[in-house]
C-alpha cells in the first residue's frame, strides 16, 4: 500500500488517515472472504486440540498477536491456550515475551474479578451482559449470590454456562425461577445436577419442556422426587423415556398420577444411552475456545491490523515495524520487556542510532546500554513515540541509504559501537 511515496511520507499519511486506510484494506474481497472463513471454521472447534489441528484457522489466531511465526510450536501453544495464565507456574508467566501472555489471557477460561459483592450487586444489567465469559467464570460463589434476579435474567446462555456448577449452585431459588426458557435449556447436565432440590422445584413448569435428554439423565433421584406435578406434566415422552429405572422409581404415586397415559407408557423405556448419546452429552460439557463472541471479533480485528501493517511495509521498507511500534509502545514498562520484542527493539535501536553490531553484545550489555539511552516515560507519550518511529525510518529502516538528504537533519553518520558502550563494556565475539 502507498507504493512509491517513501516510508516517511507513507507514515505521515497512515497517521493522518490510518483508520480510513485500514477500513478500505479490510473491505477488500480477499480479506473479507478470509475473515468470513475464519469465523465459520472457528465456530466448529469445541476444544483447543481441534484448533491446533486446523493450521489455517490457527494462523489467523496467531496473526492477531503477531505470533504467526510460532505456528509450528504446538507444544508451547497447547500450554499457552489451556493453562490458567494467572497460575504462578503457568508457561505464560515463565515466558518474557508479552505477546504470549496476551494470547494466554485472551483464551483464559477464567479471570478473577476484584469487585466486592456490593459492587457486583450494583452492576447494571447492561454491565452484566458486557462481562466476558472469563470474567463470569471467575466470579466467586459469594459474588454470584449477590446478583439480583434482573441481573441473572440478563445473562446470556453462554454466560450462564460459564458460571459452572459452583456458580449455578450459588443462585437463589428466586433467581432460578426467573430464568428464561432458553437459559434453562442451555444449562449443562453437570449444572442441572448441581442444583439443590429447592432450586429444581423453582424452575418454571413450562421451561421444563426445553430440558434435553442428557440433562434429564443427569438428574439425581432426590431432584426428580422434588419436581412438582405441573413440572412433570410439562415433560415430553422423549424426556421421560430417557430416565433410568432407578430415576423412574424415585417418582411418587402422586407424581405418577399427574402423568398422561402416553407419558406413563414412555417412562424409562429408552434403556442405556448409546455411545453416540454419551458423546453428545460429553460435548455439552465442553467449552469452545471461541465461545465468547467478543473474542472472535477481537481476533478478526487484530489479525486484520497485522495484515494491514504487513501490506504497508511491503511497499515501504520499515513502515510495518514503525506502525507496530506506535501501536504497542505504551504497553512497554521495562527495558527487559522491550528487549523481548524484536520489532520494538529494532525500531528503538534504529531511532537512537545504535549500529547493527549492537546485536552482538551480550544481553546484560544490551540492557545496560538501552537503560541509559531510552527513557521509558517517552514510550507513554504519543508524540515522543511518533518521533522515534520517524527517526527509525530515516536513520535505520531497511533499504535506506546514506544518500538520503534527510539524514542530515538527524545524527549524521552515527557513532561507533565502542563509543556508545564505553570502556566499561566490551564486545565479546
Amino acid at each position: 500500500m502507498l507504493p512509491g511515496l517513501g516510508p516517511l511520507l507513507a507514515l505521515t499519511i497512515a497517521q493522518r488517515d490510518g483508520s480510513g486506510l485500514q477500513a478500505r484494506f479490510a473491505a477488500r474481497k480477499d480479506n473479507e472472504a478470509a475473515m468470513t472463513r475464519f469465523k465459520e471454521a472457528a465456530s466448529v472447534h469445541k476444544d483447543v486440540e481441534s484448533l491446533l489441528k486446523d493450521r489455517r484457522t490457527l494462523q489467523v489466531v496467531l496473526e492477531a498477536f503477531q505470533l504467526e511465526g510460532e505456528i509450528d510450536k504446538r507444544g508451547i501453544l497447547r500450554k499457552i491456550l489451556t493453562e490458567d495464565p494467572a497460575a504462578e507456574g503457568s508457561l505464560a508467566n515463565k515466558l518474557t515475551d508479552r505477546r504470549w501472555r496476551e494470547l494466554a489471557k485472551a483464551f483464559a477460561q477464567r479471570e478473577t474479578s476484584d469487585l466486592t459483592t456490593t459492587q457486583v450487586a450494583a452492576l447494571a444489567t447492561t454491565e452484566v451482559q458486557a462481562m466476558s465469559l472469563a470474567k463470569v467464570a471467575g466470579l466467586t460463589a459469594e459474588q454470584v449470590t449477590s446478583l439480583g434476579t434482573a441481573q441473572v435474567r440478563a445473562l446470556s446462555t453462554g454466560q450462564l454456562q460459564a458460571l459452572g456448577t459452583t456458580g449455578i449452585a450459588a443462585l437463589d431459588a428466586a433467581d432460578v425461577k426467573a430464568l428464561e426458557a432458553d437459559q434453562v435449556a442451555a444449562l449443562r447436565p453437570s449444572q442441572l445436577a448441581a442444583l439443590s432440590t429447592q432450586q429444581i422445584a423453582a424452575i418454571d413448569a413450562e421451561d421444563m419442556g426445553g430440558i434435553g435428554v442428557a440433562q434429564m439423565r443427569a438428574l439425581a433421584t432426590t431432584q426428580l422426587a422434588a419436581l412438582s406435578t405441573s413440572q412433570l406434566a410439562a415433560l415430553g415422552t422423549e424426556q421421560l423415556a430417557a430416565l433410568s429405572q432407578s430415576q423412574a422409581r424415585a417418582l411418587s404415586a402422586e407424581q405418577r398420577a399427574a402423568l398422561s397415559t402416553s407419558q406413563t407408557r414412555a417412562l424409562a423405556t429408552s434403556g442405556l444411552p448409546t455411545s453416540a448419546e454419551e458423546a453428545a452429552a460429553a460435548a455439552l460439557e465442553q467449552t469452545s475456545p471461541f465461545a465468547d463472541p467478543a473474542l472472535l471479533e477481537r481476533l478478526v480485528e487484530d489479525a486484520m491490523t497485522n495484515r494491514y501493517e504487513k501490506a504497508m511495509g511491503s511497499a515501504n521498507a520499515g513502515l510495518r515495524e514503525a506502525l507496530y511500534f506506535i501501536r504497542n509502545a505504551s504497553k512497554i514498562t521495562t527495558i527487559a520487556e522491550l528487549m523481548t520484542d524484536k520489532a520494538m527493539t529494532t525500531v528503538v535501536r534504529g531511532a537512537i542510532g545504535l549500529p547493527d553490531s549492537f546485536g552482538l553484545l551480550e544481553f546484560d550489555q544490551q540492557k545496560s546500554l538501552l537503560t541509559r539511552r531510552v527513557k521509558l516515560e517517552d514510550l507513554q507519550d504519543p508524540k515522543a513515540v511518533a518521533k522515534m518511529a520517524q527517526r527509525y525510518l530515516v536513520l535505520a529502516a531497511p533499504a535506506q541509504t546514506n544518500n538520503n538528504p534527510v539524514l542530515s537533519l538527524f545524527s549524521g553518520g552515527g557513532a561507533s559501537l565502542n563509543s556508545l558502550i564505553g570502556s566499561s563494556l566490551s564486545l565479546n565475539v
